[in-house]
């Protein structure tokens, strides 16, 4: 979590087997992330972490120098860890699983007070495949 030169406010979250790093930057100005997450938090898929925003391009922290609000999003996979912050990183093409997720996201609220949102509901396990004894 923090501020980087090109990707503005940013956060990387490691998968819990450290195969994976997913990368989320340009986030929001003054509020990127969500209330009281810190750095070594535990998240699960559909948590909300952050806000889209037009962050980056700037070595002054907290700096909106993109024209359009987006988010930049990316998917590293690393099989050894002489392959983070090197020249053969391995990062893939994740358009298509994006937009599964999309049609797969959990409904969020909207805090009004503290413009902070929250999932409506937790991960729920599929019950039809479970196996009934």
């Amino acid at each position: 979590m923090g501020w980087n030169q090109y990707g503005g406010w940013r956060i990387g979250i490691r998968s819990l087997d450290k195969k994976r790093y997913y990368y989320y930057a340009h986030l929001r100005k003054n509020f990127p992330y969500k209330l009281g997450l810190e750095e070594g938090a535990e998240v699960k898929a559909g948590d909300v972490i952050g806000y889209m925003g037009r962050t980056g391009y700037s070595t002054k922290e907290n700096t909106n120098n993109i024209n359009q609000t987006h988010l930049h999003f990316g998917m590293q996979l690393v099989f050894d860890e002489s392959q983070k912050e090197c020249n053969s990183e391995i990062w893939i093409d994740v358009y298509q699983i994006v937009r599964f997720l999309d049609n797969h996201r959990s409904e969020v609220l909207k805090n009004l007070i503290t413009k902070d949102y929250t999932r409506a509901y937790d991960i729920r396990e599929d019950l039809s495949e479970k196996k009934h004894e």
